[in-house]
């Protein structure tokens, strides 16, 4: 069994998001198990399971929703871009799917040619030296894939679809935390402290800063790209002590789609870690929605 985790650039036409929805599970032997919707990012994440020819008709059609909805000429967001299907990330879920998911990345990247659109491969994936970092393949952003010099890895480039990064990669923890106020240069400031390369940033840990005008506040937005090397205690702790310093208030935190229980390894249970965390400061938090492996459990029982 695979996992994708598509990012697309779409977070506030829900009528489109529902189509998208449809469209994954339409697909036979694939199982929708979150949308997270980001209005200011303007882009919403899908994470779908299933078989690796499941999960690459899924994310195909997922494209054909995007090309027929989503035109990048009018895309404004706070969150860096360069396509409708922006990021396709395909995550085996145990070590003996790795070359499933080799394959499910080759079936995208044909099945992305076939349709006119094109991208290029990124993480463990990636063909470019450097591309393995998902910030080098979004360097420039949507505006300035017309003159990026590293020829695509599949397709073609289609202004109003603009490009994808597909690749495999490990899990990865989308998780954002919250501070009081509009001062964007202070989150900016604080992630580019937290985030390697910098000589005191966290092992593992990619983060911006950005405005989130929905809910009043700016969020210092991170990647936790091993768990293994940072857990959201870790990193919560950090920031909360770097906005302090600065004379700024975290208020709770954000996980964006699923974690795995491993994630929240650091505390007791599950409720411990939302009150640590504030893990419902913005949104309603289930933990038995968003923990991977129970959310997997009950759509696996459930079919």
């Amino acid at each position: 069994m695979v996992e994708c985790v598509a990012n697309v650039s779409e977070g506030r036409n829900l009528v489109t998001l529902d189509r998208m929805s449809a469209a994954i599970r339409q697909i036979p032997g694939c199982l929708l198990l979150h949308r997270d919707v980001g209005h200011d990012a303007h882009r919403s994440v899908f994470t779908f399971a299933g078989s690796g020819e499941a999960v690459a008709q899924a994310a195909l059609a997922l494209a054909d929703t995007c090309l027929r909805h989503i035109d990048m000429r009018q895309h404004q967001g706070s969150h860096p871009r360069i396509g409708a299907l922006d990021v396709c990330p395909i995550v085996p879920l145990s070590p003996e799917a790795d070359s499933e998911a080799d394959a499910t990345v080759a079936a995208i990247a044909a099945g992305l040619e076939n349709r006119g659109v094109g991208g290029w491969l990124y993480a463990q994936s990636a063909c470019h030296p450097g591309y393995a970092d998902l910030a080098e393949v979004r360097r420039g952003e949507y505006e300035g894939l017309p003159d990026r010099r590293i020829p695509m890895d599949f397709g073609v480039y289609q202004p109003a679809y603009g490009a994808t990064a597909l690749g495999k990669r490990p899990f990865l923890l989308a998780y954002n935390i919250n501070v009081r106020g509009r001062n964007v240069a202070l989150v900016r400031s604080v992630a580019h402290r937290v985030r390697q390369p910098h000589p005191q940033g966290l092992r593992g840990v990619k983060a911006i800063g950005w405005d989130c005008p929905t809910w009043d506040c700016t969020q210092v937005s991170c990647n936790v790209v091993d768990l293994d090397l940072c857990t959201p205690k870790q990193l919560f702790d950090r920031v909360s002590q770097e906005i302090s310093a600065l004379g700024g208030e975290v208020f709770g935190s954000e996980l964006i789609g699923l974690a795995p229980a491993y994630a929240f390894r650091d505390f007791a249970n599950m409720e411990e870690a939302v009150n640590y965390l504030g893990l419902h400061s913005v949104a309603l938090f289930h933990p038995r929605d968003r923990i991977l492996e129970s959310v997997l459990s009950s759509h696996l029982t459930s079919s």
